[in-house]
């Protein structure tokens, strides 16, 4: 099994054919940015058309990846993110430790054995 996690496309998901309330003034802010921060995420957006040939790709693999991410946007969201996650988790590192009690290896001592 493969989890695809894709990113934008050029379909008509949120256009013409999507059905929405109607909006309410107090929101157009709220809009506006959501659209900027949208644009400036999915800068240019894949064709569906293209994905057949690589999930073949994917189904035809002798190791197929447990996760891979369709599109040229993801994997730079997930790294930013991880790497911001990555550096929360150093810097209270030695918090993390020391809830584990006293009178336990180390984690140097650990690897040896």
């Amino acid at each position: 099994m493969t989890l695809i996690e894709p990113g934008g496309y050029d379909t008509d998901w949120g256009g013409s054919s999507a059905r929405r309330a109607t909006p309410l003034p107090a929101y157009d802010p709220v809009r506006k940015q959501a659209a900027e921060q949208r644009a400036h995420r999915v800068a240019s957006l894949g064709k569906p058309e293209a994905t057949r040939q690589a999930i073949l790709q994917v189904v035809d693999a002798e190791r197929p990846p447990l996760r891979i991410f369709f599109g040229n946007g993801p994997l730079g969201i997930a790294t930013a993110d991880y790497e911001s996650r990555l550096a929360t988790w150093r810097e209270w590192e030695k918090v993390s430790v020391s809830a584990q009690g006293k009178g336990w290896l180390s984690t140097d001592a650990r690897s040896t054995i």
